[in-house]
């Protein structure tokens, strides 16, 4: 499956969420360190250049702390994902390339968009096994970092010991096809989101600010074709693709104004942005 527009976050957002949690059933160059105190999660430094990953290669199994920086002058993102059958990253590039649909290739989110200097933290419990870290974000030409090879390979090993004590949620998003219900006080300060995923598709979520005075004629423009300059909005917090009854958590900090919440995962049929097809909700932040 090739998807693009993954999700956004601009500013030094942090999310805190599961990955790859209740999937069964519903209710380079730069500095890179991968250590694991005893009462800490491991902790997974990764840095993102124009076009490049520089990050560990293995981690512990168990809780882990992907820590994200955004040191390249694009916007870039992180999508975290299993790769079975003994496939590698390589497979991953040739299949995106064919068009090749991917069985082994499971999704399980991973950090949002960050802006150029910003940086998000995302938490996940790893079983052992081989991942793909992968930037989904499109470039001017709409084609995706990934294919410039912007992707790598995280190992993870030994046996997973426990499972993260998840923050608790005063925002819930219930996401579907194609419908985001929002609940919870939409007030200025610090909010935990919950994403839930009921499906049939995986969603992301983008949650954005509207800056003053611009229209919607000009996001839908920006939405269309995403630049990270003269953007009509402000990327506040989001997660990357979510599969079916999937969840996640992250943190954000709210301004007052007139915000969109989105997905921007292309549908399975027409390949048209979820959005499209009335994926958006609106709120008020006071």
């Amino acid at each position: 499956m090739r998807l693009k527009m993954r999700g956004l976050v601009c500013g030094t957002v942090a999310i805190i969420g599961v990955l790859g949690c209740a999937a069964s059933s519903p209710p380079s160059s730069g500095h890179a360190t991968a250590t694991k105190p005893a009462t800490e999660p491991a902790l997974v430094r990764v840095v993102a250049h124009d076009f490049a990953f520089d990050s560990a290669h293995s981690v512990p199994a168990g809780l882990v702390a992907i820590r994200f920086v955004n040191d390249g002058p694009a916007i870039h993102m992180l999508g975290v994902s299993r790769l079975d059958s003994g496939k590698t990253v390589a497979d991953v590039y040739q299949a995106l390339t064919k068009n090749k649909p991917m069985s082994w290739f499971s999704e399980l989110g991973g950090p949002g968009a960050v802006s150029p200097g910003d940086s998000v933290t995302q938490y996940a419990v790893l079983e052992p096994g081989t991942y793909s870290m992968i930037c989904w974000w499109p470039d001017s030409t709409g084609k995706e970092h990934a294919m410039i090879g912007m992707m790598s390979t995280l190992t993870v090993t030994g046996q997973t010991a426990g499972a993260p004590i998840e923050p608790t949620p005063d925002i819930y998003l219930r996401e579907r096809d194609y419908h985001i219900a929002a609940t919870g006080a939409f007030t200025a300060g610090h909010h935990v989101f919950r994403v839930d995923n009921d499906g049939p598709q995986d969603h992301d979520v983008a949650i954005l600010r509207v800056l003053p005075g611009k229209t919607d004629a000009e996001i839908d423009k920006w939405l269309m074709k995403p630049d990270m300059r003269n953007a009509p909005v402000e990327a506040l917090g989001g997660t990357v693709g979510v599969a079916r009854w999937g969840h996640t958590e992250f943190a954000a900090d709210l301004k007052p104004g007139n915000y969109l919440m989105l997905c921007m995962i292309p549908d399975a049929k027409d390949r048209k942005p979820h959005f499209m097809h009335g994926m958006v909700t609106k709120v008020s932040v006071t």
